[in-house]
């Protein structure tokens, strides 16, 4: 086994009270066209709607201070995150089931306002080469213990009130549920100010 880890992927997960969730439900839903019927959503969200208040700043904060943990401070100006884009989603939709990346944005932000039998799942596609060196054949190759160094996927259940926020071009994708699970999902970047 590696004794060392030289490169990490920090993903912040939170539980939010507080969070207005079933107005957020309303608001996905009249975004949403064509919920119940699997449809993908083009519409986005108003990033200034006031019921987006509070969940907004909490994810700005979140995504300063991960920035600031990453960058040094300029010596004069600053960098700040902003919101490029809010969307909602509404039990599946199709364009997030395939693995995909955000790959315009710095960081990609999901909050669930109602999730009980959700999931997020992440993909590190370098990780299958590795491991399609060993022969399946290989009498403990079904038997392999899933560890930081050979795994090519981590998953969330996810759960209501909860805030996933992760690097933006890391591979992503949701499977389906089978109960009701409204998310929002925000792409954030990164301005010179």
């Amino acid at each position: 086994m590696f004794n060392e880890t030289i490169f990490s992927i920090g993903v912040t997960r939170l539980e939010l009270r507080g969070i207005d969730n079933e107005s957020l439900c309303r608001k996905i839903r009249h975004c949403s066209k064509n919920s119940n019927k699997n449809k993908s959503n083009p519409r986005g969200i108003d990033i200034d709607d006031p019921v987006m208040k509070d969940l907004n700043g909490i994810i700005l904060q979140q995504s300063q201070n991960i920035l600031e943990g990453m960058a040094p401070k300029p010596s004069e100006g600053k960098l700040e995150t902003y919101f490029k884009r809010v969307w909602g989603n509404h039990n599946l939709n199709h364009d997030i089931c395939t693995p995909h990346t955000h790959r315009d944005s710095f960081l990609s932000a999901v909050y669930y306002p109602k999730s009980t039998d959700g999931m997020i799942e992440f993909y590190c596609p370098w990780m299958d080469a590795m491991m399609s060196q060993i022969p399946w054949d290989y009498p403990n190759n079904g038997g392999l213990q899933n560890t930081t160094f050979n795994s090519s996927y981590y998953y969330f259940n996810v759960q209501t009130g909860w805030l996933i926020m992760f690097p933006a071009t890391l591979c992503h994708f949701v499977p389906p549920c089978d109960e009701e699970r409204y998310s929002l999902a925000y792409d954030i970047a990164i301005r010179y100010v």
